[in-house]
């Protein structure tokens, strides 16, 4: 029998017997937690007892808590139970969140919040380098950061279109405005247990939009990854639909030149998402439970994710089914536990990596007797990484290739610098690896001066797999295999865009295998 303060038996008019407390803190904590007096002071009456000991519903889980911490989550839910409507807090979250032993946290989660959104920008931008030709082909034989200045100095916001239709200016940034407002609001727990239609449901939807419009300012103008950098709008007049201007179709008719900008994706991405949030939250907090019920079953939950997709498209970016919302029962409680687990791995995993190793590149290479011959060259380098959570790392190298004296080759100096993800075990490790960089040339040749043997740097990109062998915790032998692509200036842009300001330079690029086996001391 399990005994709640306050229980008394008012036909036998007995005093509220005190359960005997040998929780952690004593008495004192006892006292702190359910209000009930010390056994020396004794009240008028037993009715007196009785209301100065009996809690709140709350109060009384925090007893049975205390006294009974394996039965955590005791009040409350079964698995039958209906969830809550839109960001209600109920006192089943409460319940998830004590029996975790720690509670959801109160300020906004930046952490996953700017990983999600990243996660977002990718899913975009992949969508326009599949769809647009000449986005390819311009990151690939164009300079990135002279390019991406001018189309910033050459950005025209001095009209409202940008060149594209209808249904992307009014359907699909709208959407994109409602993803990234959720993913705010999934991050920040005051707007995911804000009461639908309350005070703080506004505010938390107005904050949301204000991070939707940040993300639209990034989407559009950003550094890297934005229409700017990939695509360079802004830096050159080109046909929708056609290609750089001048350029026509027969039988074809298209819209007039643009540099493809304008304010309406800076309007109404943010605002027109916003009413698309507050329809799809009107969809989950009245709609959806007058159709399901409190039936969980798989068919209605998908049914919710498709009359909400935004939401859904949200909850994919923060590694969740589509279907899967934070007021769901267990929801915080599920999240916390695998905090918990996941912190407890890091805690075990060295944050440092730092060593050497020997390493192998096959480069084309320059010298008096030879232009450009394909040459494996030994050398020997240096790697740094640092842990940055669980599964990324940031990871770099330098790597020096001497010469081979007066008239041959000369030395070559790399660095690389970016990350890596996969998997940690402690006795081995398996991971993917991205890391831009350089490649500086003692002596080669390079347009325009394709005579003259010099001193150049050009840009590399390292794409690749590293994998780690671990004797012990704070030792590794480590394996790289890739690819290091280098970027080679070759002359004119022979479809150089006739109206615009973007260079007119041609590169290309060329992949070389690399190989480097080293051993790693660990941190």
């Amino acid at each position: 029998m399990v005994f709640l303060p306050g229980a008394c038996l008012a036909a036998r008019e007995s005093p509220c017997p005190r359960p005997e407390y040998r929780g952690p803190g004593g008495e004192d904590a006892f006292e702190a937690r359910t209000g009930a007096v010390p056994a020396s002071t004794e009240p008028a009456s037993a009715a007196a007892r009785c209301a100065e000991t009996k809690p709140d519903s709350g109060e009384a889980f925090d007893v049975l808590h205390i006294l009974l911490p394996e039965l955590g989550g005791i009040r409350g839910a079964t698995e039958s139970s209906p969830a809550p409507e839109l960001g209600e807090s109920s006192s089943r979250a409460r319940t998830e969140e004590l029996s975790d032993g720690a509670p959801a946290p109160q300020h906004v989660q930046w952490k996953p919040l700017l990983l999600q959104s990243l996660n977002f920008l990718l899913v975009e931008h992949g969508f326009r380098y599949a769809q647009q030709w000449y986005l390819r082909r311009l990151t690939l034989h164009k300079p990135f950061w002279y390019d991406y200045f001018k189309s910033l100095e050459h950005t025209d916001l001095s009209h409202w279109g940008d060149g594209d239709n209808s249904l992307t200016n009014y359907v699909g940034h709208p959407i994109e405005g409602a993803v990234t407002g959720y993913i705010w609001i999934q991050d920040d727990p005051a707007a995911r247990t804000a009461r639908f239609g309350s005070g703080a449901y506004w505010r938390s939807r107005i904050k949301a939009t204000g991070w939707a419009a940040l993300y639209s300012l990034q989407f559009e103008e950003g550094p890297v990854l934005s229409e700017a950098a990939l695509g360079n709008q802004g830096g050159f007049y080109f046909v929708p639909g056609c290609g750089p201007a001048p350029c026509s179709k027969p039988g074809k008719e298209f819209k007039p030149p643009t540099v493809g900008t304008g304010w309406v994706d800076f309007v109404i991405t943010p605002t027109v998402g916003l009413a698309w949030i507050l329809m799809e939250d009107t969809i989950s907090a009245k709609l959806m439970p007058r159709l399901a019920g409190d039936d969980p079953s798989l068919a209605w939950r998908f049914l919710g994710a498709v009359l909400t997709p935004s939401h859904s498209m949200a909850s994919f970016m923060a590694g969740r089914l589509p279907w899967a919302r934070n007021s769901e029962p267990g929801a915080v409680r599920a999240g916390s536990t695998q905090k918990k687990a996941e912190a407890g791995v890091e805690t075990e995993m060295p944050r440092l990596e730092t060593g050497v190793h020997y390493v192998s590149l096959n480069l084309p290479m320059d010298s008096e007797s030879c232009n450009k011959c394909r040459t494996v060259n030994s050398g020997v380098g240096g790697v740094f990484a640092y842990r940055l959570s669980r599964t990324f790392w940031f990871d770099s190298e330098l790597n020096y290739f001497p010469g081979s004296g007066s008239g041959g080759k000369g030395s070559t100096l790399q660095g690389l610098f970016g990350v890596r993800y996969g998997l940690s075990r402690p006795r081995w490790g398996a991971y993917v690896k991205m890391r831009p960089g350089f490649i500086a040339y003692e002596r080669a040749f390079s347009y325009p001066d394709e005579d003259e043997l010099r001193s150049l740097t050009r840009f590399a990109f390292d794409a690749g797999a590293v994998l780690e062998y671990r004797p012990s915790v704070q030792e590794a032998l480590r394996l790289d295999v890739g690819s290091t692509f280098v970027r080679y200036l070759q002359g004119l842009d022979p479809k150089q865009p006739a109206i615009g300001w973007i260079s007119s330079d041609y590169y290309t690029t060329q992949g070389n295998f690399q190989v480097a086996v080293g051993y790693m001391r660990r941190f």
